[in-house]
């Protein structure tokens, strides 16, 4: 039998919430097997809207009225308090209370927050935000898409890294291949950082990757 994954839930994240978010939970649930969701948000609103499809063993609400906005900066989102239904939801991670948390709100305080309770994977000094890319082939990972507006060489070497694990966490039959998304497929093009990258990723071809080169872009 597979382990029961927890996941925690900010049920008051991102526009037309929390219907759209129970809603979700209800399409997953269908889908999904050994999965219990821990929701935080405000009881009394999501007691409302919870679909007789989604079984009452399948989820716990846990009440807070207090939220985080999408109009709030990441600081002052993560300052309202550790009553918010994200700082819950991530916190309950923390706690070892979920396996995962999944928040469709704001982004940046979401990011400060999961810093302040979760910390950094050692050796990597910066997140990143990930999406799926349809590409000729399958699928692709790519990242950073937003979350930083200055990375360094490093950076970039464990944003592979990052991938890399991502990858093969979804798609564990295939193995990934890294490149860097450049103005070019040129070994001469981009800027110093793009193209010192370059050189450290293609000096450890095979090592911890299989480095392609450049995609252009």
């Amino acid at each position: 039998m597979s382990k029961l994954i927890t996941i925690a839930v900010d049920a008051m994240g991102g526009d037309n919430s929390p219907l759209k978010i129970i809603n979700g939970l209800n399409l997953h649930c269908k889908n999904a097997k050994n999965v219990f969701y821990k929701i935080f948000g405000d009881a009394e609103n999501i007691e409302k809207i919870i679909p007789k499809t989604l079984p009452s063993k399948c989820f716990e609400l846990v009440h807070t009225k207090n939220e985080v906005k999408g109009t709030d900066s990441p600081l002052s989102g993560a300052k309202k308090g550790k009553d918010t239904s994200m700082w819950l939801a991530v916190e309950s991670v923390k706690k070892k209370e979920s396996d995962i948390v999944v928040s469709a709100g704001n982004t940046g305080a979401l990011f400060v927050i999961a810093k302040l309770n979760l910390k950094m994977i050692e050796n990597i000094d910066k997140p990143a935000l990930s999406g799926l890319w349809p590409n000729k082939n399958g699928t692709s990972i790519v990242l950073d898409l937003g979350a930083n507006i200055e990375c360094s060489e490093k950076n970039l070497v464990d944003f592979c890294l990052m991938g890399s694990a991502l990858f093969k966490s979804i798609f564990p039959e295939q193995n990934p291949k890294a490149a860097l998304l450049n103005i070019g497929s040129e070994e001469i093009k981009g800027t110093e950082i793009i193209k010192n990258t370059y050189k450290t990723l293609n000096n450890q071809k095979n090592k911890l990757y299989n480095f392609e080169g450049y995609i252009e872009g």
